[in-house]
């Protein structure tokens, strides 16, 4: 069944490149401008079709906002939250659930880069706050998931100087002042400049991690 997984989200990942491209292809043939603001609305739209080819019945998928009844809060907008049964509101592409429902708060981005992922370099050092990136937008939703509910990182491409265990370490930090995820999906690693002059290619479905959120998805109850 591992092997199933693999090769299906390899072909995902593959399909899911194709389909991110053909926005910037359409502008190129219309002789548009690129525009970042509209593609990255275009490429959370593919992400949320593709979340929603292995969801279960029973359970939603839109982007909106979520609300903690016992603490009077709303959460910052997410890209998209993964609910179960009716929402409180409910419009063609925004919902607003409550906390309970929540099963997952998945933040979309085009792509990740070392800033993102180590963070900001701290001024007049090499050092970086690791505080600052993504684990910055993770330290804002946190509170407004369930125990059991998991925080998603899904990125389309990754580019980092770091080599591919460096980055899968920082990923999987656990430190709950520095995380950054609980699960990860990242579509295409963009290698460094000096593994590529190795012959060292760009490849899909970086650390299987396509492979394992469709496992996840498919066995949300």
């Amino acid at each position: 069944m591992e092997e199933l997984y693999k090769t299906l989200g390899y072909a995902k990942c593959v399909e899911l490149s194709k389909k991110s491209r053909t926005f910037w292809d359409m502008l190129k043939l219309a002789d548009t401008p690129k525009n970042a603001p509209v593609g990255g609305v275009v490429r959370e739209g593919i992400a949320r079709d593709f979340i929603r080819e292995f969801l279960p019945a029973g359970f939603g998928l839109k982007s909106g906002l979520v609300f903690d009844a016992e603490k009077k809060k709303t959460s910052p907008q997410c890209d998209a939250i993964i609910y179960k049964d009716v929402p409180l509101l409910g419009f063609t592409d925004v919902v607003v659930v409550e906390k309970e429902q929540v099963k997952a708060i998945v933040e979309i981005k085009s792509y990740i880069d070392q800033t993102d992922i180590f963070g900001r370099k701290i001024k007049g050092t090499k050092d970086r706050n690791p505080k600052s990136g993504l684990a910055s937008a993770f330290k804002r939703r946190k509170d407004f998931l369930p125990a059991e509910a998991k925080h998603i990182l899904f990125a389309f491409a990754l580019s980092s100087s770091s080599t591919d265990a460096q980055v899968i370490e920082r990923l999987n930090e656990n430190k709950i002042e520095i995380k950054i995820c609980d699960i990860y999906a990242i579509v295409l690693r963009w290698e460094p400049k000096i593994e590529r002059k190795r012959g060292v290619e760009s490849h899909y479905n970086f650390d299987n991690s396509v492979s394992r959120l469709i496992k996840w998805l498919r066995n949300l109850s």
